[in-house]
């Protein structure tokens, strides 16, 4: 990765330091997200991150999933926790999008599939935004260097997520409490970008409550990286989805 900047090299290495890991790249043009940065667990002998060729600011992205890794690597390993599904989600997810309405039958048949499509991206994004709100800032203050790159990834993310507003299968739609991950994204996304236009579908659609709810959770929760679990479990009280997720310790053979 010759062609990153300094400053994202500069990023690489403290996470190559402070795990005591390199860093290998991988190109995989069938992710879903952007990039993403695989632990070294297993008996690996480096971190994996995998990217998107061409996908836009390359350097924002692999210093975005690197914040994640230097936050978690900050913990003492007693406070390493990995993120598990308990499957109680699912039939939570079902009744969200059943409640106050009537649907035809083809649309319950939907239920179950729809169920578990919105079960696995809510854990996805409880996992990743509260925290991922948290190194979008550490990058904005820390890193003034990026900030070009850093607006042009945030812009396509936000481009992205409202895609969710329109997302449908049938006459079944994400649950609006869900629905105030991504605006309360939206929220940081025009505050460090000087903007107001990200925020306003998520208002035109009812969501705007849950989203400045849980901006203000993480406003007011501390910011050091031993409490992003506290965070996390914060946004989910909040959203009611607790029972979804487990905590257990995390363990590099495991």
């Amino acid at each position: 990765m010759k062609n990153l900047r300094p400053e994202t090299l500069g990023i690489l290495q403290k996470v190559e330091a402070i795990s005591g890991c390199p860093i290998e790249f991988q190109p995989d043009s069938a992710l879903a997200v952007q990039a993403t940065l695989q632990k070294a667990r297993h008996g690996a002998a480096a971190h994996v991150l995998r990217y998107k060729p061409g996908s836009g600011p390359l350097d924002y992205w692999v210093a975005y999933q690197c914040g994640f890794a230097l936050r978690f690597y900050s913990l003492p390993p007693d406070q390493r926790f990995d993120f598990s599904d308990t499957g109680d989600g699912t039939e939570q997810a079902a009744t969200l999008l059943v409640s106050g309405q009537s649907l035809p039958a083809a649309d319950l048949e939907r239920v179950p599939m729809f169920a578990r499509q919105i079960e696995q991206w809510a854990l996805v994004t409880l996992l990743s935004y509260p925290v991922g709100m948290r190194v979008d800032q550490w990058l904005y203050d820390e890193y003034p260097a990026l900030r070009a790159l850093q607006r042009e990834g945030m812009h396509l993310i936000q481009q992205e997520n409202m895609r969710l507003l329109s997302m449908t299968m049938g006459r079944l739609t994400v649950p609006v409490p869900l629905l105030g991950m991504p605006a309360a994204y939206a929220l940081l996304a025009d505050q460090l970008l000087g903007t107001g236009v990200y925020e306003i579908p998520y208002r035109a659609a009812g969501v705007m409550d849950m989203g400045a709810t849980l901006r203000d959770i993480s406003a007011e929760a501390p910011q050091d990286p031993e409490h992003d679990r506290v965070l996390i479990d914060a946004w989910a009280q909040a959203l009611g989805v607790s029972s979804w997720y487990a905590w257990r310790p995390y363990k590099i053979l495991a």
